[in-house]
């Protein structure tokens, strides 16, 4: 017989995950043991939080399902806002947390996460898909194969596994575990009535989500596209659905967005195809409600967020977005044309004294291979990388503009290495996101992982000060009185590190770290006073 913890991991090997992340103790010993018993690789975080973002971005990245372990009591709940960030971004991870006992609940214990004590798996229920505490070893295959549905079928996200120290050790007879299939996509049955819309329209945008690049539907999007001659704007987290230059993208709307996307949907549009979009403020900002369409076509792999946003009819299509372009394409199949590439469109570049995030931006897109990803994290610096950053094909980008928790990118830089070994990974963050984890930094140390960490440093809360500032003439708590060295910083973690305050210098140390293959954070000090696209919220971009 086995006991729980070998049948779990057992379970992951099966799934052919490699690593696990996290942070032990005593309630999840057993677990962490039995990773290294079967060959996968646990990585030490160095906050609950951080380890929680990893695993997200081992998800995203290989499409599997991501692991975060972490104790009972407060390492569970300093996994909350990870979960919240998996489940707002559609990300398959199974958080496990640890518990004294079964035997001795109701017991005052250290770190109680049962009813009786903070009840964790009623505080994770609002931030997963799937929340449970695993009170009896042979219920355990049922859980954990329901839990395992949820998180990698339809709209995936994150569940929790709350399992006491008993039950991990405890034997189970039944160690039949269903894995999910997740090669089952359901085809939309109205798709004929789509194409005839389309042909119908007059003025018809395709308006890409990030359900694009989480479907992975970037090909099929440009073949859609460029068979009925659509042009395309971008959501903010839609960025990557396509590459700069390609010549039917006007650019990114919304929160950083191009003037001529926003151009393009004032043009009276008379037929928006939605594709992957919550149509979130982020997504919309800036736009006149007498600019919106006539009519929208909504694709999505679930009906929450249908309808109602936009006042307008409503045609929605359900079912994974890749699958649905795909039999569209086969359907009317596409004749392959010939595109000449275009250049980038691009605002004026901001007039500044000292360096500006625009200019690093740029630099980026120049530098860059075009086997890289890019996880732009939460503040100012993740939408001007929105606005100006030029994606080649085959460049990935990766911006959580929904849930928008700051620091994201750095955990998730680091789960998407540990993922693909092969292609570039660059986390461009901000001194206040360093602030809150960039102790991580000293994890892809201590793995030799090499990942590329462009710090934005302003000294200053950007995107709250520049709002604050606008709209009530006040800037109160949005600028650190004591700044962060961020290259000493990250060389008291071992990491190799240099500070920029020219483009020039900028250029000569992002191409060393890119050869360097190894751990690199560059420290660039920017103008303060780049105003910061977000803006958009509340006003139109000039």
């Amino acid at each position: 017989m086995k006991d729980v913890v070998q049948l779990l991991v057992e379970t992951f090997v099966k799934l052919g995950i490699s690593h696990a992340f996290g942070i032990p103790g005593k309630s999840v010993a057993p677990l962490i043991l039995e990773f290294g018993n079967q060959d996968i690789e646990f990585i030490l975080g160095r906050h609950e939080s951080g380890a929680g973002f990893a695993a997200g971005g081992y998800a995203l990245t290989n499409n599997k399902l991501g692991i975060v372990v972490a104790t009972s009591g407060p390492g569970g709940t300093n996994l909350v806002t990870a979960a919240a960030h998996a489940k707002m971004n559609c990300l398959p991870v199974l958080f496990i947390t640890g518990h004294e006992s079964v035997a001795e609940m109701g017991i005052p214990q250290c770190q109680d996460s049962s009813q009786f004590g903070i009840d964790l798996a009623e505080i994770m229920k609002p931030v997963t898909l799937f929340s449970t505490m695993v009170t009896r070893a042979d219920a355990f295959p049922a859980i954990l194969t329901y839990a395992m549905r949820e998180a990698m079928t339809g709209r995936k996200g994150p569940v929790h596994l709350c399992i006491p120290f008993d039950v991990m050790i405890s034997s189970v007879s039944e160690t039949t575990i269903h894995l999910p299939s997740t090669s089952i996509d359901y085809i939309a049955t109205n798709l004929t009535d789509v194409v005839d819309q389309l042909q119908n329209a007059r003025n018809p945008v395709i308006l890409a989500g990030k359900g694009v690049v989480l479907s992975g539907a970037q090909e099929s999007l440009a073949k859609f596209a460029e068979k009925y001659h659509l042009p395309i704007v971008t959501t903010p987290g839609g960025k990557g659905s396509i590459h700069s230059s390609h010549p039917l993208y006007y650019g990114p709307l919304g929160l950083g967005g191009h003037r001529r996307a926003m151009d393009l949907l004032e043009s009276d549009v008379d037929l928006l195809l939605v594709m992957g979009s919550r149509l979130s403020d982020t997504a919309l900002a800036g736009l006149d409600r007498s600019h919106y369409p006539q009519q929208v076509i909504q694709f999505d792999i679930a009906r929450e967020f249908m309808g109602g946003i936009i006042q307008t009819e409503y045609i929605p299509v359900l079912g994974d977005l890749r699958t649905n372009l795909d039999e569209i394409l086969r359907i009317y199949p596409h004749e392959p044309i010939h595109l000449h590439t275009a250049t980038p469109y691009h605002d004026p570049l901001p007039d500044l004294e000292f360096l500006s995030v625009a200019e690093v931006c740029q630099s980026v897109s120049d530098l860059i291979p075009e086997n890289t990803t890019i996880f732009a994290d939460d503040g100012a610096h993740g939408y001007h990388a929105v606005r100006w950053l030029d994606l080649k094909p085959g460049v990935k980008f990766f911006f959580d503009s929904y849930f928008a928790s700051m620091a994201n990118a750095i955990g998730m830089a680091i789960g998407a290495k540990f993922a693909d070994r092969e292609r570039n990974v660059i986390c461009l963050t901000g001194d206040g996101c360093i602030f809150m984890l960039g102790s991580e930094i000293s994890t892809c140390v201590a793995e030799q992982l090499p990942v590329i960490f462009i710090v934005i440093n302003n000294g200053q809360l950007d995107m709250a000060l520049k709002g604050m500032r606008q709209f009530t003439g006040r800037t109160d708590g949005t600028i650190f009185k004591q700044p962060l060295d961020v290259a000493a910083y990250a060389a008291s973690m071992g990491a190799d590190s240099a500070r920029c305050t020219t483009r020039d210098e900028f250029n000569l140390v992002f191409k060393q770290a890119l050869s360097f293959n190894k751990p690199f954070v560059i420290d660039v000090i920017v103008d303060k006073e780049e105003i910061p696209s977000s803006l958009a919220r509340e006003m139109k971009l000039d």
